[in-house]
C-alpha cells in the first residue's frame, strides 16, 4: 500500500444566502433566504443563512411555510450568474495549492492535497487553515473543510462543524467519529437506503461499519459493498478532475415539472438525457466507456453511481440502458418522488483516437444515431429519433 492519501472536502458555508449578505451588507444581521418565484413551482427556499435556520427554516420548504416559522424572513430572487462567478474565485484560490479538485456542485469540492503539503511545508489541519483564511479575507466567505484519506470520510468531516469548521478524520479517531453520526450523514445514503437500512436494524454509521459485508450485499447488491467500504474508510478512489484536454465528460440534467414517482416517468425522463447526451457526444466525435447516474430526490437528499462496460458507445440506447439499470440499483422498485436526475458520460475518447471499430459491439446502432443525427440537423429535432426500448 501506497503512501496515505490526504483528502480535503471543502464546503463553502450558506453559499447563496452568504453571497447575498456580501453584496448587500444590510442583510447580515436578519433571517435571509434565496427563494423562488411564489407563483410557481420554484416558489420554494433554495438557501437560507443560520439566522434563518434558527428558526427551522428549511431548504425545499414553500415560502409560505417558512414565513410561517419566521414571519420577519427576507426572502430574495437568486443571482445564478454571480453564485457561479464567486465560485469560480474560490476555486482560482484552491488552484493555488494543488490542481486535483473534483467539483460537487457549485459551492463544495474535493481537494487532493497529498503532494502539497511538502511544498507547502504544512500539516494538513495547517494547510486547510491557510486556505480557510485566504477564502475569508479575499471573497469575505466563510467555508468549512474536512480533512481525510478518502472522499467519503472527508465529507463526512466538513459536515460536522459549521460555520468555518475544520475536522480530521484520520485512523486513531474515525472509529469513534462514526460512533456519534447517523447513517443519514453518509453522502450515499438517501432516505430510501437509510429506511430500508433500519429494517436490519443500522441506525448509526458504527452499526453499518459492523455489519457483515455479505448481508448488506444480499440487501443492497453491488451498494451494500460500496457502503461498507465507504464507512469501513477502504476508499482510493481518485478525484474526477475535469480539464479540457485529458478528462472530459459530457453530461446533462434536469429537474422535472413535478416530482416522479412512477417507472414510466423516470424512463422517459432519463429517455430524454440520453438523446441530448447521445447528440453531444456524437457532435464531438466522442465515445465513452462510463456512466455516472446522479438522483435528487423531493426531499433534496442526493444518490449517485456509475458503471463502466468493455466498449466504446455514443448511443442513446446504451446510455439509456446504463443509467436504468444505476437508476434500479439505486433506488429500487418502490423509490422516494425524484426531483431531478443526471447523467454524465466519462472515460472519452476522440474517434480519431481509436481507428479499430471493433471496439463496438453494436456498430450498427452507432451508424445508425449518426444517420439520425445528420436527418435532424437537417429537417429538425422532431423528425425523427430511436424508439423506445425499454425492454431488457
Amino acid at each position: 500500500m501506497g503512501k496515505k492519501r490526504v483528502i480535503f472536502h471543502i464546503d463553502m458555508n450558506n453559499f447563496y444566502a452568504s453571497v447575498e449578505c456580501l453584496l448587500n451588507p444590510s442583510l447580515k444581521n436578519y433571517a435571509v433566504a434565496v427563494a423562488g418565484d411564489p407563483n410557481k413551482r420554484t416558489g420554494i427556499i433554495l438557501a437560507k443563512n443560520y439566522l434563518a435556520k434558527a428558526f427551522g427554516v428549511k431548504t425545499g420548504e414553500a415560502i409560505w411555510e417558512a414565513k410561517q416559522k419566521c414571519p420577519s424572513l427576507i426572502t430574495v430572487a437568486p443571482k445564478f450568474e454571480k453564485y457561479q462567478e464567486i465560485s469560480e474565485k474560490a476555486h482560482e484560490i484552491y488552484y493555488q495549492y494543488t490542481d486535483l479538485i473534483e467539483p460537487f456542485g457549485i459551492d463544495e469540492c474535493w481537494l487532493d492535497v497529498t503532494d502539497s503539503l511538502k511544498f507547502f511545508n504544512s500539516t494538513p489541519v495547517e494547510l486547510a487553515k491557510r486556505i480557510q483564511n485566504e477564502i475569508l479575507a479575499k471573497l469575505g466567505l466563510t467555508v468549512s473543510i474536512g480533512i481525510s484519506w478518502g472522499k467519503t470520510l472527508a465529507k463526512l468531516g466538513s459536515d460536522m462543524k459549521k460555520p468555518l469548521g475544520l475536522t480530521e478524520i484520520n485512523e486513531s479517531n474515525y472509529i469513534d467519529t462514526i460512533k456519534r453520526l447517523k447513517i443519514e450523514d453518509m453522502i450515499m445514503i438517501g432516505k430510501h437506503t437509510a429506511q430500508k437500512l433500519h429494517m436490519i436494524n443500522v441506525y448509526s454509521l458504527y452499526d453499518l461499519y459492523l455489519l457483515d459485508p455479505a448481508l448488506l450485499k444480499h440487501h443492497f447488491g453491488i451498494v451494500g459493498v460500496a457502503l461498507h467500504n465507504a464507512v469501513s474508510g477502504i476508499d482510493d478512489d481518485k478525484l474526477i478532475v475535469p480539464r479540457d484536454e485529458d478528462t472530459k465528460s459530457v453530461g446533462n440534467g434536469a429537474t422535472a415539472v413535478h416530482d416522479m414517482t412512477t417507472i414510466d416517468e423516470i424512463k422517459d425522463f432519463l429517455h430524454d438525457l440520453a438523446i441530448k447526451i447521445s447528440h453531444r457526444l456524437r457532435a464531438h466525435c466522442f465515445l465513452a466507456k462510463t456512466v455516472h447516474l446522479s438522483i435528487k430526490y423531493a426531499d433534496f437528499t442526493y444518490q449517485s453511481c456509475q458503471t463502466s462496460v468493455n466498449y466504446y458507445f455514443s448511443s442513446e440506447q446504451e446510455i439509456f440502458d446504463l443509467a436504468f439499470k444505476l437508476f434500479s440499483l439505486l433506488a429500487g422498485d418502490k423509490f422516494a418522488p425524484v426531483r431531478a436526475i443526471r447523467i454524465s458520460t466519462t472515460n472519452l475518447i476522440t474517434k480519431q483516437d481509436k481507428e479499430q471499430m471493433n471496439l463496438f459491439l453494436n456498430i450498427k446502432n452507432e451508424n445508425l444515431c449518426t444517420t439520425i443525427d445528420k436527418l435532424k440537423e437537417k429537417y429538425g429535432d422532431n423528425v425523427i429519433s430511436l424508439a423506445k426500448d425499454y425492454t431488457y
